[in-house]
């Protein structure tokens, strides 16, 4: 037991000692936005699950929101990694059960703006925290790999919304269903 307590202890010296310039706060906040990130991952896997339903049927939207469950997964894994190169601990947290039903695709689209609006401020809320403690490294971070990129799929899900909104009836969500058929490529797009 001696030997396994002193070997974690070294192991959270050899992190500490990778640490420069990363406050607690820091090391907090990217915590906090690694569980939102693996949050929307859940919830845009839930949205794309429910669309290939037989009683949904609704092809393009799984395929949109599958692309977007897998980029929200690879930016928890981009933070997760980020974290360990600056010797940060990672804490993970139970996440909520996702909404499984929709009762039709603007629903999950409007779902899915109201989601990434809320990581979009949670990120700028990162970013300030960064410049607070100045961690110039942390701004640079959040600033290259997602600032742009929220900004980008804010609009595109909400020019979906108002795509839909100009002709609701069944034949539109069919017909839209198919256009994210063939664009699909995700939210954020590089």
């Amino acid at each position: 037991m001696y030997r396994f307590r002193n070997f974690c202890n070294c192991r959270r010296l050899f992190s500490v000692l990778v640490q420069d310039n990363f406050a607690k706060e820091c090391e907090e906040i990217l915590n906090k936005q690694i569980n939102l990130e693996l949050k929307a991952f859940y919830s845009y896997l839930a949205m794309a699950f429910h669309f290939d339903r037989s009683d949904a049927a609704s092809p393009g939207a799984f395929k949109f929101f599958k692309n977007a469950s897998e980029e929200e997964r690879q930016h928890a894994i981009l933070i997760m990694e980020y974290m360990n190169k600056r010797g940060g601990d990672l804490k993970l947290n139970a996440i909520q059960s996702p909404k499984l039903s929709f009762q039709s695709i603007k629903e999950a689209m409007l779902e899915a703006l109201s989601m990434e609006k809320d990581v979009n401020t949670a990120l700028l809320e990162a970013h300030a925290i960064a410049d607070r403690n100045n961690d110039p490294n942390m701004c640079d971070f959040i600033e290259t790999n997602f600032l742009q990129e929220q900004v980008d799929g804010i609009k595109q899900l909400a020019d979906y919304v108002t795509q839909i909104e100009k002709s609701e009836c069944d034949l539109s969500s069919y017909l839209f269903d198919k256009y994210l058929m063939q664009d699909s490529g995700g939210m954020h797009k590089k």
